[in-house]
Protein backbone atom coordinates (compact mmCIF):
# COMPACT_ATOMS: atom_id res chain seq x y z
CA UNK A 1 0.00 0.00 0.00
CA UNK A 2 3.01 2.47 0.73
CA UNK A 3 4.93 1.29 -2.27
CA UNK A 4 1.15 2.82 -4.46
CA UNK A 5 1.15 5.72 -2.56
CA UNK A 6 4.26 6.71 -3.37
CA UNK A 7 3.80 6.25 -7.66
CA UNK A 8 0.77 8.03 -7.17
CA UNK A 9 2.78 11.20 -5.15
CA UNK A 10 5.18 11.42 -8.04
CA UNK A 11 3.13 11.08 -10.73
CA UNK A 12 2.68 14.57 -11.11
CA UNK A 13 6.31 15.30 -11.33
CA UNK A 14 5.92 13.16 -14.57
CA UNK A 15 5.54 14.49 -18.31
CA UNK A 16 3.02 13.96 -20.88
CA UNK A 17 4.84 11.16 -22.26
CA UNK A 18 5.53 9.25 -19.43
CA UNK A 19 2.53 9.70 -18.47
CA UNK A 20 1.38 7.81 -21.77
CA UNK A 21 3.73 5.26 -21.33
CA UNK A 22 2.59 4.58 -18.04
CA UNK A 23 -1.31 4.70 -18.75
CA UNK A 24 -0.73 2.53 -22.13
CA UNK A 25 0.97 -0.09 -19.40
CA UNK A 26 -2.46 0.28 -17.99
CA UNK A 27 -1.49 2.88 -14.81
CA UNK A 28 -4.87 3.74 -14.10
CA UNK A 29 -2.94 7.01 -11.80
CA UNK A 30 -1.12 8.20 -14.63
CA UNK A 31 -4.59 8.94 -17.07
CA UNK A 32 -5.79 10.24 -13.82
CA UNK A 33 -3.35 12.78 -13.78
CA UNK A 34 -3.48 13.42 -17.55
CA UNK A 35 -7.09 14.22 -16.88
CA UNK A 36 -6.42 16.48 -13.79
CA UNK A 37 -3.66 18.02 -15.88
CA UNK A 38 -5.02 19.23 -18.89
CA UNK A 39 -8.92 19.48 -17.87
CA UNK A 40 -9.41 23.02 -17.03
CA UNK A 41 -7.27 23.99 -20.75
CA UNK A 42 -9.87 21.18 -22.27
CA UNK A 43 -12.88 22.77 -20.28
CA UNK A 44 -11.71 26.82 -20.75
CA UNK A 45 -11.28 25.74 -25.03
CA UNK A 46 -15.11 24.18 -24.54
CA UNK A 47 -16.25 27.04 -23.09
CA UNK A 48 -15.04 29.52 -25.50
CA UNK A 49 -16.67 27.99 -27.97
CA UNK A 50 -19.77 26.92 -26.36
CA UNK A 51 -20.75 29.68 -23.92
CA UNK A 52 -22.71 26.93 -22.25
CA UNK A 53 -20.85 25.79 -19.15
CA UNK A 54 -22.95 22.27 -19.38
CA UNK A 55 -22.13 21.71 -22.95
CA UNK A 56 -18.43 22.11 -22.45
CA UNK A 57 -18.50 19.74 -19.26
CA UNK A 58 -19.82 17.28 -21.57
CA UNK A 59 -16.98 18.10 -24.00
CA UNK A 60 -14.46 17.62 -21.74
CA UNK A 61 -16.11 14.17 -20.63
CA UNK A 62 -16.14 13.30 -24.50
CA UNK A 63 -12.59 14.56 -24.91
CA UNK A 64 -11.15 12.46 -22.64
CA UNK A 65 -13.06 9.31 -23.38
CA UNK A 66 -11.90 10.11 -27.10
CA UNK A 67 -8.54 9.77 -25.66
CA UNK A 68 -8.78 6.76 -23.44
CA UNK A 69 -10.12 5.02 -26.53
CA UNK A 70 -6.84 6.11 -28.72
CA UNK A 71 -4.56 5.68 -26.01
CA UNK A 72 -3.14 2.56 -27.45
CA UNK A 73 -2.27 4.68 -30.56
CA UNK A 74 -0.48 7.84 -28.75
CA UNK A 75 3.64 8.13 -29.15
CA UNK A 76 5.02 8.63 -26.14
CA UNK A 77 7.19 11.59 -27.52
CA UNK A 78 3.60 12.48 -29.09
CA UNK A 79 2.31 15.88 -27.83
CA UNK A 80 -1.37 14.26 -25.75
CA UNK A 81 -2.15 17.92 -24.92
CA UNK A 82 -2.15 19.37 -29.00
CA UNK A 83 -4.66 15.79 -29.55
CA UNK A 84 -6.72 16.37 -26.33
CA UNK A 85 -7.48 20.43 -27.35
CA UNK A 86 -7.71 19.84 -30.92
CA UNK A 87 -10.17 17.57 -29.79
CA UNK A 88 -12.43 19.48 -27.56
CA UNK A 89 -12.60 22.09 -30.10
CA UNK A 90 -13.65 20.18 -32.90
CA UNK A 91 -16.57 18.08 -30.54
CA UNK A 92 -17.27 21.68 -29.77
CA UNK A 93 -18.11 22.82 -33.06
CA UNK A 94 -19.98 19.62 -33.26
CA UNK A 95 -22.05 20.39 -30.30
CA UNK A 96 -22.64 24.22 -31.69
CA UNK A 97 -23.40 22.94 -35.14
CA UNK A 98 -26.10 20.39 -33.90
CA UNK A 99 -27.36 23.20 -32.44
CA UNK A 100 -30.49 24.69 -33.54
CA UNK A 101 -29.90 28.45 -32.20
CA UNK A 102 -27.61 29.90 -30.46
CA UNK A 103 -28.15 28.98 -26.36
CA UNK A 104 -26.70 30.19 -23.84
CA UNK A 105 -26.90 29.60 -19.37
CA UNK A 106 -25.39 32.02 -17.39
CA UNK A 107 -22.77 30.81 -14.57
CA UNK A 108 -25.15 30.34 -11.74
CA UNK A 109 -27.75 28.44 -13.72
CA UNK A 110 -24.44 25.69 -13.91
CA UNK A 111 -25.02 24.34 -10.56
CA UNK A 112 -21.28 21.73 -9.80
CA UNK A 113 -19.75 23.08 -12.98
CA UNK A 114 -16.49 24.59 -12.96
CA UNK A 115 -16.39 28.61 -12.97
CA UNK A 116 -14.33 31.22 -13.99
CA UNK A 117 -11.59 32.02 -10.85
CA UNK A 118 -12.58 35.37 -9.07
CA UNK A 119 -10.25 37.75 -7.57
CA UNK A 120 -11.10 37.40 -4.16
CA UNK A 121 -10.75 41.24 -3.84
CA UNK A 122 -13.56 41.63 -5.84
CA UNK A 123 -16.17 43.45 -4.29
CA UNK A 124 -19.84 42.53 -5.18
CA UNK A 125 -20.36 45.22 -7.86
CA UNK A 126 -16.98 44.11 -9.62
CA UNK A 127 -17.61 40.31 -9.16
CA UNK A 128 -21.17 41.52 -11.45
CA UNK A 129 -18.87 43.87 -14.07
CA UNK A 130 -16.88 40.90 -14.26
CA UNK A 131 -19.58 37.85 -14.65
CA UNK A 132 -21.41 40.28 -17.08
CA UNK A 133 -18.52 40.85 -19.23
CA UNK A 134 -17.16 37.22 -19.43
CA UNK A 135 -20.91 36.29 -20.61
CA UNK A 136 -20.87 38.92 -23.02
CA UNK A 137 -17.76 37.60 -24.10
CA UNK A 138 -18.71 34.39 -24.73
CA UNK A 139 -21.85 35.27 -26.00
CA UNK A 140 -20.43 37.41 -28.49
CA UNK A 141 -17.46 34.18 -29.43
CA UNK A 142 -20.23 32.10 -29.78
CA UNK A 143 -21.87 34.33 -32.23
CA UNK A 144 -18.77 34.38 -34.85
CA UNK A 145 -18.93 32.59 -37.90
CA UNK A 146 -17.13 28.69 -37.30
CA UNK A 147 -13.91 29.81 -39.16
CA UNK A 148 -13.43 32.90 -37.02
CA UNK A 149 -14.21 31.65 -33.99
CA UNK A 150 -11.90 28.87 -34.75
CA UNK A 151 -8.49 30.73 -35.48
CA UNK A 152 -9.84 32.95 -32.31
CA UNK A 153 -9.88 29.95 -29.98
CA UNK A 154 -6.94 28.17 -31.28
CA UNK A 155 -4.71 31.34 -30.82
CA UNK A 156 -5.79 33.30 -28.02
CA UNK A 157 -7.16 29.99 -25.77
CA UNK A 158 -5.19 27.16 -27.16
CA UNK A 159 -2.01 29.65 -27.74
CA UNK A 160 -0.99 28.01 -30.91
CA UNK A 161 1.01 30.28 -33.58
CA UNK A 162 -0.01 31.50 -36.64
CA UNK A 163 1.86 28.69 -38.51
CA UNK A 164 0.53 26.21 -36.16
CA UNK A 165 -2.92 26.89 -36.82
CA UNK A 166 -2.34 27.11 -40.79
CA UNK A 167 -0.48 23.97 -40.89
CA UNK A 168 -3.29 22.44 -38.59
CA UNK A 169 -6.32 23.67 -41.28
CA UNK A 170 -4.17 23.63 -44.33
CA UNK A 171 -4.32 26.97 -44.92
CA UNK A 172 -1.93 29.74 -45.95
CA UNK A 173 -0.34 31.74 -42.91
CA UNK A 174 -1.72 34.87 -44.84
CA UNK A 175 -5.27 33.27 -44.37
CA UNK A 176 -4.84 32.73 -40.83
CA UNK A 177 -4.29 36.16 -40.05
CA UNK A 178 -6.58 37.28 -42.16
CA UNK A 179 -8.74 35.23 -40.37
CA UNK A 180 -7.71 36.48 -36.87
CA UNK A 181 -7.96 40.10 -37.93
CA UNK A 182 -11.61 39.83 -39.22
CA UNK A 183 -12.55 37.69 -35.88
CA UNK A 184 -11.24 40.64 -34.03
CA UNK A 185 -12.90 43.36 -35.67
CA UNK A 186 -15.79 40.88 -35.56
CA UNK A 187 -15.88 40.55 -32.04
CA UNK A 188 -14.91 43.96 -30.84
CA UNK A 189 -18.03 45.59 -32.98
CA UNK A 190 -20.79 42.80 -31.06
CA UNK A 191 -18.83 43.67 -27.58
CA UNK A 192 -19.54 47.59 -28.38
CA UNK A 193 -21.65 49.05 -25.78
CA UNK A 194 -21.85 45.55 -23.96
CA UNK A 195 -18.55 45.34 -21.72
CA UNK A 196 -17.99 47.63 -18.83
CA UNK A 197 -14.67 48.56 -18.50
CA UNK A 198 -15.57 50.38 -14.92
Amino acid sequence: MATKDVIVSKLPLLGDGELVGRAQRGEVEAFADLFDRHRDRVYTIAYAVLGNPSDAVDVVQETFLRAFGKLSRFHKDGAVSAYLYRTARNAAIDVLRSRKGIQTTTLDEADGSPKPIRDPGDNPEQALRRRTNEEALVLAVSRLSEEHRTVLVMHHIEGLSVDAIAKELSVPAGTVKSRLGRAREALRRKLLGTVDLG
